[in-house]
């Protein structure tokens, strides 16, 4: 039996991100994936244009009629347009006690839209992030999360005293304007770097690599692997779908999920 994951996500109709990079990544890594939007969007291979909040009562109810019906194994959450969904999923989230909780902050889109304004992200370090377990930052959205704090460092300290256990730091953005050949991912347990990873820097840039990750992430842990390990096998997943990558339309590359296992 597959396991259930629960994915509060957005809705990219150019299919990169989003939703559909969760119920990809989910099924290819051997889970199910119970997808739930936030919001609806629209988007393309090269920008955010607009955002459309889905009514955090609707969520609820969604969600309700889910765990009524299905043993949820983990939760997923990504994109949270307003303080309502941001206090909707925080009280549904703190009766998952017993299951890992990711949470993939995609705050501000590398062109267009923001997905958040600042009254949303103080409600999510106040109140989603002391119940999530693991969070996977880039290095501009973890700097969003910690504010005015300077060195890395700080800034690892500031967000894992917010309340997660794990902290996966992506460096893809940080790194490339370092002219690096290589990416480097460093995985944090509260404020102590447990593990370093190094991959080739690839030649494109791509539009759904965080959804991709973290979803893989949420599935691997569900599945019963260990943070270390889970985090292992979701990059490595990524970086599959991320060298066989399409261009479907003018703008960033779409990760080829259906082929991360080629």
């Amino acid at each position: 039996m597959r396991p259930s994951i629960l994915c509060f996500a957005g809705l990219d109709p150019c299919g990169g991100a989003g939703l559909q990079a969760d119920i990809e990544s989910i099924s290819q890594c051997g889970g199910y994936s119970l997808p739930i939007a936030t919001c609806l969007t629209v988007q393309n291979t090269q920008q955010v244009r607009s955002v459309s909040a889905v009514k955090a009562e609707l969520i609820q109810q969604q969600v309700s009629a889910l765990i009524q019906d299905i043993d949820i194994a983990a939760c997923k959450i990504s994109v949270i347009p307003n303080q309502d969904i941001a206090h909707m999923i925080a009280e549904i989230i703190a009766d998952f006690s017993s299951i890992p909780v990711i949470y993939d902050p995609v705050l501000i889109p590398s062109q267009g839209q923001a997905f958040s304004d600042p009254a949303t992200l103080e409600t999510i370090q106040q109140k989603l992030l002391p119940k999530v377990d693991i969070i996977t930052p880039n290095h501009n959205e973890l700097d969003q999360l910690a504010q005015s704090v300077e060195s890395l460092s700080d800034k690892i300290s500031a967000v894992t005293n917010l309340g997660p256990n794990h902290i996966l730091v992506t460096g893809a953005d940080e790194d490339s304007t370092k002219d690096s050949s290589q990416v480097n991912n460093h995985l944090y347990t509260q404020e102590t770097l447990i593990k370093t990873y190094a991959w080739p820097r690839l030649p494109h840039t791509y539009h759904g690599s965080g959804c991709t990750m973290s979803s893989a992430l949420a599935c691997f842990l569900a599945l019963g692997e260990s943070t270390q390990e889970a985090a292992l096998h979701a990059q490595q997943f990524t970086y599959n779908a991320l060298q066989h990558a399409e261009a479907p339309g003018r703008g960033q590359m779409i990760p080829a999920r259906y082929k991360a296992h080629t």
